[in-house]
């Protein structure tokens, strides 16, 4: 059965429920506790800066100064501790599993941060190129692990922190290649049931992790020992990283799955685009989804005023109604009227000045006021009309005169309905066509009213 990534991780630090309440009565006491504990943390530095490293005055000192901060470390299987491997392998709970590992066996782990050489050997970091690539912490790490006065190296090949309590990501090869053998171990991290506060969480910082780590009363490490393991010969790296992965959540009572640090990675974007589309509804990818479709419709209305009607709507068809309708308080614009190959800049006669031969009238003497000369009607099934052609004026204006046919169904000026919105959104295909062709014929017979009053134009049958 596949593990969900959701559930490998914790995303609350918090309990919900009645478990809540224990913890608020807690918080007093707990911030006070807190505040001594940040100044017992200086005495520590201070102890582990002093002392050497591999003594064992310092893991004395370190285990008592570790239990006042309220870090305790128990061990588990010690005989099947080896103290001569040098690569140390565990699984991934908190940012501080290496220094619990480090009291009971002296390691240091592949530094991540920028820090300054003493800080590094205070917190058993070693740096080694972590983020220089592949290639250079093979060869760094090499170097390291070939001088035998040096501390074993602490590898996690999860490679990021889980919640510990369902299942191990997938186990990196590079932990692998460096040696042949290993020592696992197995890590478990505990605290008070009547205050569960999460050790670790989803996208938090060490920072807070150890904040809260200095809040909880007491913070139990327990380090079980599988054994040192090697790589069989007929055994891929790859291969010998699954079948240590899968010893250890066995022994941790765990499963396994085959999530990696992308993937983690993928989910907490995927959880910042959801926080991102919550807190602004313009941004989620449901509206953005329904605002395709709404505008697929009416695609003479922007995306921003389909999605502003959507919030608050959040139904496809009630938005498409609404624009229809006009029921939105922002303006919505008018769809273009299709283009003709007969409007008037395009009319052949509109650029000769000399009269249409199938004219009904005479061309009046070029003194005249308004010289214009009258095309033939439009004959389109679509009821469009053709421009007028126009002549000079002394003015220098141009203007022109429309004939309209019987057969072109054009209304008196009156009977023009201004409003070309549907009653109501069709519910099939077919309704949904009848109805644009009867506003489409609507918006053509309003752009040659409008037209005829803007050039002042008296036609027959029409205005007169």
């Amino acid at each position: 059965m596949t593990v969900p990534i959701e559930a490998m991780y914790n995303k609350s630090r918090f309990p919900n429920g009645p478990s809540l309440l224990p913890l608020i009565l807690y918080t007093p006491m707990g911030i006070i506790i807190f505040l001594l504990r940040v100044f017992i943390s200086l005495q520590l530095f201070l102890a582990a800066y002093i002392l050497p490293h591999n003594t064992f005055i310092r893991s004395v000192v370190l285990r008592v100064l570790y239990l006042v901060l309220g870090v305790v470390v128990r061990e588990e299987n010690p005989h099947k501790r080896d103290p001569s491997c040098r690569i140390i392998i565990t699984n991934h709970v908190t940012p501080f599993d290496h220094l619990a590992v480090s009291i009971v066996l002296p390691c240091v782990t592949p530094s991540l941060y920028d820090l300054p050489n003493a800080v590094s050997s205070l917190l058993c970091y070693r740096d080694v190129g972590v983020t220089l690539g592949r290639e250079v912490l093979r060869a760094n790490a090499r170097t390291y692990l070939s001088n035998s006065t040096h501390p074993p190296l602490l590898l996690h090949p999860e490679g990021a922190t889980t919640s510990g309590t369902l299942a191990l990501m997938k186990y990196g090869s590079w932990a692998f290649e460096l040696s042949g053998s290993v020592l696992v171990a197995g890590v478990r991290v505990w605290r008070l049931p009547l205050l569960p506060v999460a050790p670790s969480v989803l996208g938090a910082s060490w920072a807070a992790d150890l904040c809260f780590m200095l809040f909880s009363p007491v913070t139990v490490y327990t380090i079980r020992y599988i054994g040192r393991m090697k790589c069989s010969e007929d055994e891929s790296v790859e291969e010998f990283a699954s079948r240590v992965q899968v010893v250890t959540a066995s022994t941790l009572n765990l499963q396994t799955s085959q999530h990696t640090v992308a993937d983690k990675v993928e989910y907490m974007k995927r959880l910042a685009r959801e926080a991102a589309a919550a807190s602004n509804p313009l941004l989620s990818p449901e509206v953005a989804r329904m605002a395709q479709q709404v505008q697929e419709v009416l695609p003479h209305i922007s995306l921003d005023q389909i999605k502003r009607d959507l919030v608050h709507t959040q139904n496809v068809d009630i938005t498409i109604t609404n624009f229809l309708e006009g029921n939105v308080p922002e303006p919505v614009p008018e769809p273009p009227p299709p283009p003709s190959s007969s409007s008037p800049r395009a009319s052949p006669s509109a650029s000769n000045p000399s009269p249409s031969p199938s004219a009904s009238k005479p061309s009046p003497a070029p003194s005249s006021p308004q010289a214009v000369s009258p095309l033939q009607s439009a004959s389109s099934p679509s009821n469009d009309f053709k421009g007028a052609a126009k002549a000079p004026s002394p003015s220098g204006d141009l203007r022109g005169a429309v004939e309209v046919s019987p057969s072109s169904g054009a209304r008196p000026k009156s009977s023009l309905a201004l409003s070309t919105a549907a009653s109501s959104f069709g519910k099939s295909a077919t309704e949904r066509m009848a109805s644009f062709e009867k506003r489409k014929a609507m918006l053509i017979e309003n752009a040659r009213r409008k037209y005829i009053e803007k050039h002042g134009l008296q036609v027959p049958g029409y205005n007169c």
